[in-house]
């Protein structure tokens, strides 16, 4: 992109990442307004998933060791759009081609974990209070050709110190596995909606 990433405006250096892309032969407008709006709670494997990423930190609260306020209600749907009412926060935004949202806290504590002052989409890119881990998520939809798209979903984390990285490392290997599931499972529902040609037959 001549415009360059958001995503690289805010966290240009990370210690974990996972990106997956795919094309579909539809508009950006269509596929961007899909994606941001699909509801993954619909989606019997994606909501496992979602289950299952949460665990570990469900585990730690359930030994006790959370001492935070009380989970507040979570939205009854799963979107990108939803982030923000679950304590995240947009970055940056160019209509219906890019959004990237972010958080700053410690996913292996499960609830709580954030800052004691929350953290602005200005001074995310500036953040290093040790402990901390900063994840980014990016959704950019490109055109690709004269009727289709690449759809390219990216996640990347960045750990303010040495501790944290040591945290989150056995934080990832519990819930890491489920984690990267989720994206091509977005991938395959986004697909449903936006059918690919029929392929011509094997000789």
């Amino acid at each position: 992109m001549a415009e360059g990433l958001l995503l690289d405006g805010f966290l240009p250096r990370y210690d974990h990442a996972i990106c997956v892309s795919r094309v579909f032969r539809a508009s950006p407008d269509e596929v961007f307004d899909a994606v941001t709006n699909l509801n993954l709670f619909q989606l019997p494997l994606t909501r496992v998933l979602l289950e299952a990423r949460a665990l570990p930190g469900r585990l730690v609260d359930a030994r006790g060791r959370h001492r935070g306020p009380p989970r507040t209600p979570e939205p009854p749907t799963f979107r990108i759009r939803d982030l923000p009412e679950r304590g995240w926060i947009v970055l940056g935004e160019r209509p219906g081609s890019e959004l990237v949202c972010g958080q700053v806290g410690k996913p292996w504590k499960g609830a709580g974990g954030m800052p004691d002052r929350p953290v602005a989409a200005g001074d995310f890119a500036a953040f290093d209070r040790p402990g901390f881990a900063k994840l980014a998520e990016s959704t950019l939809v490109m055109p690709y050709g004269a009727a289709a798209c690449v759809l390219i979903a990216e996640s990347r984390v960045a750990l303010t110190d040495e501790d944290s990285r040591r945290r989150f490392r056995r934080y990832w290997l519990a819930a890491g596995p489920f984690i990267r599931l989720m994206r091509p499972a977005v991938m395959h529902a986004l697909a449903r909606q936006f059918p690919e040609p029929r392929q011509f037959p094997e000789q």
